[in-house]
């Protein structure tokens, strides 16, 4: 009963992963539109970037704090370690794509983002339902 329990939160937590992922790419499309008329391109681009980040990350954390582990930690607490293993993530994921577009000069940062993500998104579940909730 306990790994059916498992399963049902790592599927949970997936879902609530695409989720937020969608938030983050409709936010950041949306935020595009509205401000590239106002501001530069690449500064629309960076402030979309990292308000749709922000917006996702909350969507993201509210839905794994009650849905995905029904945590009962205080929420300044769970707040603040997800905040640093999402910078945490964020940092990881940039060094180690860098590093390997470096060392095979040939591979498409795509090609090297792809694989880098799916293993950080497996160590995010692990960290957050061992420390976060």
């Amino acid at each position: 009963m306990h790994e059916q329990a498992s399963a049902r939160r790592f599927g949970r937590f997936t879902v609530s992963s695409l989720l937020s992922a969608g938030v983050d790419l409709a936010a950041f499309a949306l935020l595009c539109c509205l401000l590239e008329s106002v501001i530069p391109t690449s500064a629309a681009i960076l402030v979309a970037t990292v308000t749709a980040r922000v917006l996702s990350s909350l969507v993201n954390y509210l839905i794994n704090y009650f849905l995905v582990f029904e945590s009962k930690a205080s929420y300044t607490r769970s707040a603040g370690l997800y905040t640093g293993i999402t910078v945490g993530k964020t940092l990881c994921s940039a060094l180690l794509v860098a590093a390997a577009v470096h060392i095979l000069p040939q591979l498409p940062r795509l090609a090297a983002k792809i694989p880098v993500d799916v293993l950080l998104f497996f160590v995010n579940y692990l960290l957050q339902k061992k420390f976060v909730y």
